[in-house]
């Protein structure tokens, strides 16, 4: 374990210990260290499940003994006792148990002593009606037992550990949701990239980096910024974006390809504030949203999400996936092997079950809904 002399130190690694996870191992060995200890844990409690979650330890405490504490967990008395404490204030086992419970108390006798340790200082670091966290520093027998200046100093430290400790589970929670927030935006067939306040690529998803690797008419240039082939398109990307950051409404456009294949269409919009938590939470301020639309992209199974979606037939589903895709009813016949008066059945079909009266607004219909559910495969 490393001790930390100087305890500005100390407090330096236990804030860093809010977004990093390592930060937060070595913070755990300078409190053992500090105190002259074998190991030490932060401990998870939920008080509505018969074991506690070892969130982090360290010293003594192996990844095997952890596994086995979790097994034991709910016969331990000290995490209770420790949330039962004033709050700010830390104590030590020996003060806590009299001799006798102890030498009756089976997880003193069956896991704590047989595994080398006598004495935990300790306290608790968060509490609410189901949970609570504990900071735990054991001792063996190889050690003084702890007293009232341990107790002093600890309580000393306990307000940044509570703080750091609030801080962390905000922070991971935080990440949690900006996780869930980016898988969601990466299943998305529409390519989604976020600009900073300078320009700057964000953020990309899936889709918008598989535009990027073609290099088709959109790339990244070496710093990281949205490449437009054609010169002219990109000074009309330019002023969009110039006049989003300038509190426009943006717009939308075409960035040519090189063949003869359709171009991409871009909308540019302003990005949410950083007041906007839903967005800008996970992502930080941006300055514009660009939403980038393949036209080499299909819906995914296009024909079973209008069938279920829409209420249609197999086969009238089937024909409107074609419409979308820019076929007609002679060209579907071929392809699948029917007359146009099937086809035509078919079309009949989707408009009455759909409530349309002409093919166009039966296509506008579909788009729209293959657009709005237009998700990525796992």
């Amino acid at each position: 374990m490393r001790r930390f002399d100087d305890e500005s130190e100390l407090l330096d690694v236990i804030y860093r210990g809010v977004t990093d996870g390592s930060a937060l191992d070595k913070a755990l060995d300078g409190l053992g260290a500090r105190y002259d200890c074998d190991g030490g844990a932060f401990v998870l409690f939920d008080l509505q499940s018969p074991a506690s979650d070892l969130v982090l330890t360290s010293g003594a405490w192996s990844a095997g003994l952890a596994e086995r504490y979790r097994e034991v967990a709910a016969l331990d008395p000290a995490p209770r006792a420790f949330a039962l404490l004033p709050r700010g204030t830390a104590s030590m086992t020996d003060r806590m148990f009299a001799p006798d419970f102890k030498e009756s108390c089976l997880f003193w006798n069956e896991f704590y002593r047989p595994n080398g340790f006598t004495e935990t200082l300790g306290a608790a670091l968060f509490a609410d009606k189901t949970r609570f966290a504990l900071l735990g520093l054991h001792r063996s027998e190889g050690r003084a037992p702890f007293d009232s200046e341990d107790i002093t100093d600890l309580e000393h430290i306990l307000p940044h550990l509570v703080r750091a400790f609030q801080l962390r589970r905000s922070f991971v929670g935080l990440e949690a949701r900006s996780q869930r927030f980016e898988d969601v935006i990466d299943r998305l067939d529409a390519g989604v990239v976020l600009l900073d306040a300078t320009g700057g690529l964000a953020f990309a998803n899936q889709s918008a980096r598989a535009v990027f690797r073609r290099n088709d008419g959109i790339g990244l240039d070496r710093g990281g910024r949205l490449a437009i082939g054609p010169a002219v398109a990109r000074g009309q990307l330019a002023g969009l974006i110039a006049g989003v950051g300038r509190g426009g409404a943006g717009g939308a456009m075409v960035v040519p390809r090189p063949d003869t294949a359709p171009g991409y269409a871009l909308l540019v919009a302003p990005a949410p504030s950083a007041g906007d938590d839903w967005f800008a939470a996970p992502f930080g301020a941006g300055r514009a949203i660009v939403l980038i639309h393949d036209p080499d992209r299909r819906p995914r199974d296009a024909a079973a999400v209008l069938q279920s979606a829409l209420g249609l037939t197999p086969g009238a589903a089937r024909l409107v996936a074609a419409l979308v895709a820019d076929d007609d009813l002679k060209s579907f016949a071929e392809g699948n092997g029917v007359t146009i008066h099937t086809a035509r059945f078919h079309l009949r079909t989707a408009l009455a079950r759909t409530q349309t009266s002409t093919q166009a607004e039966l296509v506008r219909l579909a788009v729209r809904l293959l657009r709005d559910f237009a998700l990525r495969g796992p």
